[in-house]
């Protein structure tokens, strides 16, 4: 059970957050997480084409051609942070963690309210064993997203199998649950076992 929950962290916050909603050319911050989606059908318009062939890129799994297509992206509008999000995700996946590492802070840098980029962070700090620092960059990215899913699962996760915090894990186990449409079948069992261990430790 210990290693399926390391590999599920490492799926749910890599693969499935492979694109990030964007802003504006100047600056502006990755919001969510999912299929990049525009509040308005004409937002496009603003987009860097090469983002954007990035961005389908991403969705077919061809990341080394996205990082490709992201870091022109970036030579072309070198303050539109969510190409560095993107291009961090997809070096992530490419286990590049050095590189995804400093784009993920280069993205934080130019719009500081970033939470894919801090929850990332966070995973990278979770696999160098950086536990602490892991707790901090979770718990930034639901600060400024509390709805943000994915950041609640991994903060559970971290409190569970790294910090042994067995309660917090729990809450944070349920509030992920309650923020997705349909309930995660795995997650339902781990809030099951935690349950059972919380009672077990309260008997001893």
């Amino acid at each position: 059970m210990f290693l399926l929950r390391i590999s599920f962290l490492v799926y749910v916050s890599v693969l499935l957050l492979t694109l990030t909603s964007c802003a504006s050319i100047n600056g502006g911050g990755a919001v969510g997480a999912g299929t990049a989606t525009p509040k308005q059908d004409d937002a496009w318009n603003d987009v860097p084409k090469p983002y954007i062939n990035g961005l389908k890129a991403a969705q077919k799994g061809q990341s080394k051609w996205a990082v490709k297509l992201f870091e022109q992206s970036i030579s072309e509008f070198p303050k539109f942070a969510p190409a560095f999000t993107n291009l961090g995700l997809q070096q992530l996946r490419l286990k590049n963690r050095s590189a995804a590492e400093v784009n993920f802070k280069k993205s934080i840098e130019i719009s500081p309210v970033n939470p894919v980029s801090y929850n990332h962070l966070g995973v990278i700090a979770r696999l160098n064993g950086d536990f602490d620092s892991a707790l901090t960059l979770y718990k930034k990215a639901i600060e400024q997203n509390s709805d943000y899913a994915i950041a609640h699962l991994n903060l559970g996760i971290l409190l569970d199998l790294y910090l042994y915090d067995l309660e917090p894990a729990l809450e944070q186990y349920e509030i992920y649950q309650s923020k997705l449409k349909k309930k995660d079948a795995k997650v339902s069992k781990w809030i099951i076992e935690i349950k059972r261990r919380i009672a077990k430790n309260n008997k001893s």
